[in-house]
């Protein structure tokens, strides 16, 4: 059947669906003037109700009874392909269902706990995993031992864990409604894995760390710069001699363990008297500090105190040769640290003078017969050793009271030695005290001597004037190189100052 409104005023038109009511108000007759009984305007519910016949006390199937939307469904027509206006199917807004009553309102909450409390042991076991990882132990610190769990004085951080940690008053946690759960039969019993609660957890945060390791443990913090020792200088410094100094109480007022140090790092005419007042070189750690005084490279100057080249380029004492190469020259009058490097270390005494078998030192002269270290010969007078022995040469180091009895001179190898006086030869040969070849000279009132030679001319007893060409310069014995190693020494064989007699 096909509804269609009379005297409609879009008739034609596709009509807006209708309420129930509206469907039904419709379909109800009208109402006349002499209508003396008109029907009542009833509610659909009340329509249909109306419409169902009474049930009978013998009838064995009563109709079931069939909601309001469903009776108009089954009214309606089918729509043909014929029809050009059907009536739309009006459907009611359903209405929310009802809220669960009775067995089923427990079943729903029961279900509903299960599933939380199943993502709970899941979340639960993942955080067990996680701290069950062994973590390094974490070095114990003041500040770990000073936290206060409460209170004002406590960090913010430690005010707010503590503030969330869950207090002992709080509502039941998911394992007790599991456990409800169980009892009643409603949810199967779920696998709980030991895991610390959350108040525990808490705890165990705020609790400070131990004053001290359970076990000596060696650690090292990172450290991507160099840290200097309180006591390391950052360069050469120059020290004033005080009254009473010596080298040794200089070499350890300034941390030094060996006063060669010092030697290698100064003037030996400074050394000489070290007299207070007199400014030298203090180096910050053991070497030489070396002044170029004729053009070396680096790798020959590395060679002649026994390091690697690049232990003097990359020094932090010689900021001006950093990214050098070994072949790189030096300039003179350049002054380089060259760290833990050796130098020559001198011969304090010579061991064993020589003596008179006849004669001896009358008048302050030498004469007779002299032995020294097994050469004897027969002293015939001469001059004293005012003259260079050497025509050309370097400075090298000079005299040094106790440490160095005579000053070096540097040359080329088997550059020609030459006698600085006349007199007579009384010792020439090789010496085991450091000297390695060497010649002894008794002059009239002293004696002169000339070590590390390559080659020697001379012989025991011979008489020789001054210039006479008396061997080769070289580096044997106790040396660090070619040079000359020229001494003087009075007539009872006592070092002195060879400037005294030799203006070099």
């Amino acid at each position: 059947m096909t509804l269609e409104p009379e005297n409609h005023p879009d008739h034609g038109a596709k009509s807006e669906p209708s309420s129930l009511d509206e469907r039904l108000r419709r379909e109800e007759p009208p109402v006349s003037d002499d209508d003396t009984s008109p029907s009542r305007r009833l509610a659909a519910a009340q329509h249909l109700a109306a419409e169902e016949p009474p049930l009978a006390d013998g009838d064995t199937q009563p109709r079931p009874a069939v909601r309001v939307s469903e009776h108009l469904l089954a009214e309606e027509p089918p729509v043909s392909d014929e029809d050009t206006s059907p009536s739309r199917p009006s459907r009611p807004a359903l209405p929310a269902p009802p809220a669960p009553r009775g067995p089923g309102r427990v079943l729903w909450i029961t279900v509903s706990l299960a599933a939380i409390l199943l993502i709970a042991v899941g979340v639960g076991i993942i955080v067990n995993a996680a701290l069950s990882e062994p973590a390094p132990p974490a070095a114990p610190t003041e500040a770990a031992a000073a936290v206060t769990p409460t209170g004002t004085d406590a960090p913010l951080a430690v005010r707010e864990v503590a503030t969330a940690a869950p207090t002992p008053a709080a509502s039941a946690t998911p394992a007790a409604v599991a456990q409800a759960g169980v009892e009643t039969g409603t949810v199967p019993a779920p696998l709980v894995l030991p895991t610390a609660a959350a108040d525990e957890i808490a705890a165990a945060l705020l609790t400070p760390a131990a004053s001290q390791p359970q076990t000596r443990v060696i650690r090292r913090d990172a450290a991507p710069f160099t840290v200097r020792p309180d006591n390391k200088r950052a360069g050469v410094i120059v020290y004033t001699v005080q009254p009473g100094d010596t080298l040794e109480s200089i070499t350890r007022q300034f941390g030094l363990k060996d006063h060669y140090t010092l030697i290698w790092s100064n003037s030996s005419n400074k050394l000489a008297e070290l007299a207070p007042g007199t400014q030298i070189n203090i180096l910050p750690e053991d070497g030489v500090y070396h002044e170029v005084t004729e053009e070396i490279t680096i790798r020959e100057l590395a060679e002649k105190y026994g390091v690697d080249p690049y232990d003097i380029i990359d020094s932090e004492y010689n900021e001006t040769l950093f990214g050098s190469v070994p072949d790189t020259r030096l300039p003179k009058g350049l002054w380089v640290v060259v760290p833990g490097g050796e130098g020559e270390r001198f011969n304090a005494r010579i061991a064993g003078a020589g003596t008179f078998t006849e004669g001896g030192t009358a008048g302050g002269l030498l004469s007779g017969t002299y032995s020294l270290w097994g050469c004897t010969a027969n002293l015939e007078g001469g001059t004293e050793p005012y003259n260079r022995p050497l025509t050309g040469y370097t400075w090298m180091r000079g005299f040094i009271p106790g440490y160095h009895d005579g000053v070096d001179l540097a040359g080329r190898p088997d550059q020609p030695v030459m006698a600085a006086g006349a007199g007579t030869v009384v010792y020439a040969g090789w010496n085991n005290n450091g000297y390695g070849r060497v010649v002894v000279i008794a002059h009239s009132a002293s004696f002169s001597l000339y070590g590390h030679l390559n080659s020697i001319n001379v012989r025991c007893g011979q008489y020789v004037s001054q210039g006479t060409v008396i061997g080769g310069m070289g580096n044997t014995g106790n040396s660090s190189g070619t040079h000359l190693h020229f001494e003087v020494r009075d007539v009872d064989f006592n070092p002195v100052n060879p400037q005294n007699y030799v203006g070099f």
